[in-house]
């Protein structure tokens, strides 16, 4: 039984590599389409990349036919890659301690990126895995220029892992320590592979490199200078071996793989010293950079270890239809990777937006959900019947009830008119007594404003006004907890303002002395404790005139002593 079909896209710095795969019947990849697409990976344009990649693609996949669903990768150079080492937990905890771990080592805020992992070894006693990050605005325009072109992602594999997922397909057979070299446009991936262990560095040592070189020695633009590189290293220039141009070429290349040596030697340092890990046994170099002049001997004789190019196509079979593949085998090992499914042990890996995967995982869900409406609906289907002569029953009921309800309707509706009237009245009933209960009132109230005067001494009032609340100000009616019964209406807020004078008989010349200010004070808080005020507003102060305190204020009256 063949493998459903994978639309591969490789999404690198500088190209783009589209493949149609399936799965014959002994278990063997077959790439049955193929096209690749090159752009300028110059830094400069870094912020193009998602358009030049939908750019690319859409050449790629007019030419393959590709649509539908695909699974992409993202280059090392956007790609954060740590590995991180725990106690062994049981895999029902795993995620939480490795949430945990992300949220220390990740030097970004997490919803800020995208990011997955995965294990790398479980030995019982340690865990390790491999954390890949990448920031969320890059898959989303990735998935959005892919978008754009027909295709729909339903996966992002970061090209270290798909590069490991390559060399386990194809070489199968190799053991003991490995170093894979993919050399890219702007990084290259070291990755070191120890039995079913893998550790990955990337390093900004790749194709522009030597770009770079060539563009500073001939004082040219990065464009014209990968141009020249292409044509020199491909063996396509028609430049004589004399030429300045073709000499900077070949310096800048060598120069290139002299500092490429010196990583591999710093990086196999550093990953045996930290893993205990053996010498590695041969050198496998792919990507763009493979195809510089005598790269592997060069190498072979400073590192004194076995090079040789890796066959991304080793395993593979290639259909007639994807014509040029053997040829660009150097730049198809992360193409192929993504072709290959995770291992039965593996988790299910992606840096898809999480927006994407949310919208992915109910689409999965659909046939469950339809299959179940369906069952749903078979259920529902004899007691739909059921209720459907219940409701016609309960409708001849409905009409006899009715019948005998119209009367007692009637009657509802006469008493209901009796009892508004006699609310009605029982409301003036209530005014009438507020306004009894309000005249005498102002006679307690004089008394008792007099008083407290009497009690100040030497203060007067000029003037009481009534200040009374506007006609538009509701009236409440509250509640007595009786069934049905309101209390009398709470009166309108009513408002005295008045106004006075104090005199200040020890400086009848001079200016009011504190003495007279406090006792007017006092005379205003003793108003404000009388059972009639529940506040005082507005005090006001005239200190000009001599021996004389003159005041206003007023006095807010309290509705349950209304006057």
């Amino acid at each position: 039984m063949t493998s459903p079909r994978v639309l591969a896209v490789d999404s690198g710095a500088g190209h783009v590599a589209c493949g149609i795969f399936n799965t014959a019947k002994p278990g063997r990849l077959v790439l049955e389409q193929f096209a690749i697409e090159a752009f300028t990976s110059d830094v400069a344009h870094e912020s193009q990349w998602p358009t030049l990649v939908g750019q690319s693609l859409a050449a790629a996949a007019k030419r393959t036919g590709a649509a539908g669903s695909s699974v992409l990768s993202v280059p090392g150079h956007l790609t954060l890659t740590k590995f991180v080492k725990t106690p062994a937990i049981d895999k029902t905890k795993r995620s939480q301690v490795i949430q945990f771990e992300a949220q220390q080592g990740i030097p970004y805020p997490l919803a800020e990126v995208v990011w997955d992992y995965q294990v790398v070894s479980d030995d019982g006693l340690d865990l390790e895995v491999m954390l890949a990050v990448v920031k969320l605005d890059v898959t989303e325009a990735l998935c959005e220029a892919v978008r754009e072109e027909g295709l729909s992602a339903v996966a992002i594999t970061p090209s270290t892992l798909a590069l490991y997922r390559a060399f386990k397909y194809n070489y199968p057979d190799v053991t003991g320590t490995t170093l894979l070299i993919n050399i890219g446009a702007r990084s290259a991936n070291l990755l070191f592979i120890d039995g079913n262990r893998f550790f990955v560095r990337t390093i900004p040592l790749a194709g522009n490199s030597v770009t770079q070189i060539i563009a500073d020695e001939l004082k040219q633009d990065f464009a014209q200078a990968e141009n020249l590189k292409l044509q020199v290293l491909g063996g396509n220039s028609d430049l004589p071996a004399s030429s300045p141009a073709r000499a900077a070429v070949m310096t800048a290349a060598n120069s290139f793989i002299g500092r490429l040596h010196l990583e591999i030697t710093r990086s196999t340092v550093n990953y045996r010293r930290q893993s205990g890990a053996e010498q590695p046994a041969v050198i496998y170099i792919t990507g763009g950079g493979a195809l510089l002049p005598s790269i592997e001997l060069t190498l072979a004789e400073k590192l004194k270890t076995r090079v040789e190019i890796f066959d991304a196509l080793r395993n593979v079979d290639v259909a007639p239809a994807a014509v040029g593949a053997r040829n660009a085998s150097a730049q198809l090992a992360d193409l192929v990777g993504l072709a290959i499914p995770a291992g039965k042990d593996e988790k299910a890996f992606t840096l898809l937006p999480p927006a994407i995967s949310a919208v992915l995982a109910f689409r999965k869900q659909q046939p469950f959900f339809l299959a179940a409406a369906v069952l749903l609906l078979a259920g529902l289907v004899l007691p739909i019947v059921h209720f459907n002569d219940r409701v016609n029953t309960a409708k001849k009921q409905t009409i006899e009830i009715e019948a005998k309800l119209n009367p007692l309707r009637s009657l509802k509706a006469a008493q209901d008119a009796d009892l508004q009237r006699i609310e009605s009245i029982r409301k003036e009933i209530t005014a009438i007594q507020s306004l009894v209960e309000s005249k005498s009132n102002w006679i307690n109230f004089f008394t008792d404003l007099q008083q407290r005067l009497v009690k100040v001494e030497d203060v007067w009032l000029e003037k009481l006004q009534v200040l009374r609340a506007s006609s538009d100000q509701p009236v409440v009616a509250v509640d007595t907890g009786n069934a049905g019964a309101l209390s009398a209406p709470v009166p309108r807020v009513l408002r005295l303002q008045l106004s006075g004078r104090l005199l200040d008989k020890n400086n009848p010349l001079s200016k009011v002395s504190e003495d007279s200010i406090e006792r007017v004070k006092l005379l205003i808080k003793s108003f404000g404790e009388s059972q009639f005020i529940s506040s005082v507003e507005q005090e006001n102060f005239n200190l000009t005139q001599p021996g004389i305190l003159s005041f206003d204020f007023i006095l807010v009256v309290n509705p349950k002593k209304p006057l």
